[in-house]
């Protein structure tokens, strides 16, 4: 996706694109490595667990886990479920505070898709965890959603732009690069539009799709307005921004 991007860029880098690539990546990988200290969270590992343990939903109802409907359920149940968490990490004032680290950059690539404070990244996954525990997720079901969710993050975070026809076709099932990017307007009203990571179809379902952003131009301005953009460079800058007081 990083060199699909350069090739067909939809907006052109108006500052260091290799250090922009080098602080997303070392951001994600800083959540990586919190998560590799607490492997007991980790949703795929509880599910697989929970073979022996059989707590849940599925496991009540004596649901076959190889079922090709339970897992295909359960991954779109999942992609459900983290539209709505992303939906109240925007609204819960605390929960901004750690996500707006995300919406700090100005520059939006592939490599933004990375870009998550890691306690974000640990309150995910003990979100999906949870979920896994309580409906009994199915190990599968998890793997192929954990593949699906970050194949989809990256691709709807690379600046490319799609052709028309392609983009109309894909809007209908997925989330699109200009369709997220949109969410990542400065403009508070399309930043509270196109929820989506995967699924398109959930926008639709609860009044956040947006087609076009609220300026109906292009070229409008990312990032977060109170955020200085000393603030949204660097790994020391990404990590401690959540804890100092903003404009």
């Amino acid at each position: 996706m990083i060199i699909l991007e350069h090739a067909l860029p939809a907006r052109r880098y108006s500052g260091n694109a290799l250090k922009h690539n080098l602080d997303n990546l070392l951001l994600g990988a800083s959540g990586t490595i919190l998560l590799r200290l607490v492997p007991g969270i980790l949703a795929a590992h509880l599910a697989l667990q929970n073979e022996l343990w059989q707590i849940g939903i599925s496991y009540s109802l004596d649901l076959p886990q190889s079922s090709l409907l339970l897992i295909v359920s359960a991954v779109v149940f999942l992609d459900f479920c983290i539209y709505w968490q992303h939906r109240y990490f925007h609204y819960n004032k605390y929960l901004w505070r750690l996500h707006r680290v995300h919406h700090s950059d100005t520059m939006l690539s592939a490599s933004s898709a990375l870009r998550f404070h890691p306690l974000e990244i640990l309150l995910s996954m003990l979100i999906k965890s949870a979920l896994v525990l309580g409906l009994g997720i199915p190990f599968v079901a998890v793997v192929l959603f954990e593949i699906l969710l970050n194949a989809c993050a990256i691709f709807n975070h690379t600046n490319i732009r799609l052709p028309k026809r392609f983009e109309q076709i894909f809007r209908r099932l997925v989330v699109t690069p200009s369709m997220h990017r949109i969410h990542h307007s400065t403009d508070l009203v399309d930043s509270n539009r196109n929820f989506g990571f995967c699924l398109s179809v959930w926008d639709r379902a609860f009044n956040s799709y947006a087609p076009l952003n609220s300026s109906g131009i292009n070229n409008f301005v990312m990032g977060v307005k109170e955020v200085e953009k000393t603030e949204s460079e660097g790994l020391a800058s990404l990590i401690t921004q959540p804890f100092k007081q903003q404009r």
